[in-house]
């Protein structure tokens, strides 16, 4: 998992949700028990912040990767604009916290994208928090007083100094990390599948520039700066995987691997 900088200009469809989210808050006011009972519930139109010109500009910021687990994945599935903090309801892994963070339903800085393995399966309605008592419950709470648990792709935090790389399994280095790391399954099979094959083509990679680094042939020297340059675009923000692969190459130079024999 790493950090993404997000576009400042908010995209078009999102302006319509200026007048949506004080419809709400309205809403929210005139019956506020209602609302936290359940009985009435907010309509976050994804027609307003799933259209896809906010999702086409969080796949450019997301350099078309799953702001969770880094995998490229739309050629198979299509992705989801996903919100950070849920938008409907809280499932607290005890029952359900209503209505939910409705007044940041359409704001810029509460999405991402987010592959369907991450956001339908794993997070869903879950955000937990440091301490529980801190949530804030309404428009008229102070979001900042909050300490989530769940690392924010778009974040202050680099998620780099939450979460490393040990071969294909991700190792958490704070709550946050080890958290994110399980409510999202960040290193179930199928994705440690993937990564592995990728940092197994690496290694391969690596080793050849190791074998061939003193061949002074001119097709060896082409070959060596050709795949010097195949590791270094790895460990790009734009490439698949990159933490892992910048984790991975980084204990190859050290003279260890992590990944199964």
């Amino acid at each position: 998992m790493i950090g993404y900088t997000k576009s400042t200009t908010v995209p078009s469809s999102l302006k319509r949700g200026v007048r949506a989210n004080t419809d709400n808050c309205d809403a929210y006011d005139a019956d506020p028990t209602a609302y936290t009972k359940g009985v009435a519930k907010f309509d976050i139109s994804n027609g307003i912040y799933g259209t896809d010109v906010v999702k086409r500009r969080l796949k450019a910021d997301q350099h078309d990767k799953c702001g969770f687990c880094e995998a490229i994945f739309d050629a198979n599935v299509a992705g989801d604009v996903e919100h950070y903090r849920p938008k409907g309801a809280i499932d607290t892994g005890g029952g359900k916290i209503y209505p939910g963070y409705y007044w940041v339903g359409y704001a810029w800085n509460n999405l991402s994208y987010a592959c369907p393995d991450c956001n339908e399966y794993r997070k869903r309605d879950r955000f937990p928090l440091a301490v529980e008592g801190a949530r804030a419950r309404s428009h008229h709470d102070d979001l900042t007083k909050e300490e989530p648990l769940l690392i924010d792709p778009y974040g202050e935090a680099d998620p780099r100094q939450h979460i490393v790389f040990r071969g294909e399994a991700p190792i958490g280095l704070t709550p946050q990390g080890t958290i994110t790391i399980e409510l999202l399954a960040l290193d179930r099979t199928t994705l440690g599948r993937d990564r592995l094959l990728y940092l197994e083509t690496l290694s391969v990679l690596y080793e050849s520039v190791v074998l061939l680094e003193n061949d002074v042939r001119p097709d060896a020297v082409d070959f060596v700066a050709r795949v010097r340059a195949q590791l270094a675009a790895a460990v790009l923000p734009n490439a698949k995987f990159s933490a892992a692969a910048a984790d991975h190459l980084t204990a190859c130079a050290a003279g260890k691997t992590y990944l199964p024999t």
